[in-house]
């Protein structure tokens, strides 16, 4: 992309504000959800991206307004480096409803791919807003189409950032930002949403999308499994210009749930401006473009970051035993798939214990097997690193026991008098103290027959009837008592004379 347009003074805001940027980043925990990382790169600038579209023959474009009168455009392979394009894609018209200016873009690739959809929001010469249209066979002419999509009825009304969304392949949703109250008020900006069903002609308002909350920018995304993310702008706390992204996630893309924490934070006080998300060239990844101004200056320019690593939301089983070979699945986002990422346990926070196999499901799911043979008891972290070392930990996922220990006896009815014996055998998983004694059904402690160290593996005791001081015991129930490591039962012994 040509340099000319980036002066002097809008590399020391790059540089400010991008440095900044990372230590907000840095400083966040780790949430449940892909936070992004700051590429600190430099796309364009003077320029503020609004949109970015798949070309329906390879590649992508960013669609970008020139001032407040019309939007150019720039294109890319592969998201990282882009090439700014000639001429003009589109210009306010006189005596139209974008007389004034137009002041927010979203570009729709048709569910057919054959043609490209532009909505735009104009300002008419008496100050009404409207979200206004135009079609493009490639993505670089477009014409204009007659009438409105939406308007505020008022001219003291207010319509931002648009974020157009297939629901299925006969509904579309547009989501917007506007004024809940109809004026012109950033504190009482939200994310509205809107339905099509004749191909984005047309369109019924449906109201706010999250209720109370503050938006001033917003942007859709569509994970591998369904699910709807949408992400939204607001203000740092004590600020009035947008200053980090959160996001929501809905099943179907119409009802949505806030999600904890923050995707991105910028340092106080630059300005994130309309944010833009689509998916990275490596499908398991998310990237970020966002126009950043820096206070003090009025050089707006475009950079980019990235979802870099993965997160981790389930490990199922959530409990098992030492030896035992366990069958796993892993939920979560980011997860390379093309080449499986590494996952392993431990009880620190650094990985000791690979899994046996790991099996891509999606990039939001893994699945394999783990031999806990060798592992102490204890509660384990999970991790999953993706080959260039990426890395996202889920703490207590997965609790490790001891097997449960066991008692089996050999003729438990026997005839002490005439020389029989009940056979005992105690199987524990690990040595330690063990206890074995007989009580009589009233409580009565009759004998004991083990007490003291016991080692792993099998052992067998005998009981021949008699008591701890050597007398043959009447007939009648009586009631083994056995405790030592992951072993705590009590059986019964039928006892003849």
């Amino acid at each position: 992309m040509p340099s000319s347009r980036l002066a002097q003074g809008a590399r020391r805001a790059l540089l400010a504000a991008t440095t900044a940027l990372c230590l907000a980043a840095s400083a966040r925990p780790a949430a449940a959800v892909p936070d992004f990382t700051p590429e600190n790169n430099h796309i364009v600038s003077s320029l503020t991206a609004h949109a970015i579209s798949p070309i329906a023959t390879g590649g992508y474009r960013m669609y970008l307004t020139s001032g407040a009168y019309e939007i150019v455009s720039a294109s890319s392979t592969n998201l990282v480096n882009w090439t700014m394009e000639p001429g003009i894609r589109l210009t306010t018209s006189a005596a139209s409803l974008d007389t004034s200016s137009i002041t927010a873009v979203a570009v729709h690739l048709s569910t057919s791919g054959n043609f490209y959809r532009m909505y735009y929001v104009g300002i008419s010469s008496q100050g009404f807003w409207s979200v206004l249209s135009a079609t493009s066979t490639n993505g670089l002419v477009f014409g204009k189409e007659s009438g409105y999509r939406l308007q505020v009825a008022t001219g003291a009304g207010f319509i931002g950032q648009l974020a157009p969304f297939d629901v299925s392949a006969t509904q579309l949703s547009l989501f917007y930002i506007a004024d809940e109250n109809g004026a012109h008020s950033p504190s009482d900006f939200r994310v509205f949403a809107a339905t099509s069903t004749d191909g984005g002609l047309s369109f019924s308002t449906t109201g706010v999308v999250l209720g109370g909350v503050q938006a001033l920018g917003v942007a859709v995304s569509t994970l591998t499994d369904g699910r709807t993310r949408l992400y939204y702008t607001q203000p740092l706390s004590g600020n009035t210009t947008a200053g980090q992204l959160l996001s929501a996630i809905s099943e179907k893309g119409v009802s949505f749930t806030a999600e904890s924490g923050t995707r991105l934070s910028t340092a106080a006080p630059t300005d994130l401006g309309p944010p833009l998300i689509v998916r990275s060239t490596e499908t398991y990844r998310w990237r970020l473009f966002s126009t950043y101004t820096q206070d003090g200056s009025s050089i707006p320019f475009v950079s980019s970051a990235l979802t870099r690593s993965p997160v981790i939301d389930s490990f199922t089983p959530s409990e098992a035993f030492t030896g035992q070979t366990i069958s796993y699945t892993l939920a979560g986002e980011i997860f390379n798939n093309a080449t499986a990422p590494t996952v392993s346990l431990s009880v620190t926070s650094t990985p000791t214990f690979t899994a046996a196999s790991t099996v891509i499901a999606s990039d939001l799911s893994l699945t394999g097997t783990f031999n806990l043979t060798g592992l102490d008891t204890g509660v384990y972290r999970v991790f999953a690193a993706n080959p260039d070392g990426a890395r996202g930990t889920l703490n207590a996922a997965l609790t490790i026991k001891l097997p449960p220990g066991s008692v089996v006896i050999t003729d438990n009815l026997f005839r002490p008098l005439k020389g029989g014996s009940a056979a005992i055998e105690v199987r524990i998983f690990q040595a330690g103290t063990v206890k074995v004694e007989l009580y009589t059904v009233s409580g009565a402690r009759v004998a004991t027959l083990f007490d003291g160290p016991m080692p792993s593996g099998a052992t067998t005791l005998n009981w021949a009837g008699r008591s701890s001081a050597g007398n043959v015991v009447a007939s009648g129930v009586y009631l083994l008592s056995v405790s030592g490591p992951g072993l705590k039962t009590v059986q019964k012994i039928v006892v003849i004379k």
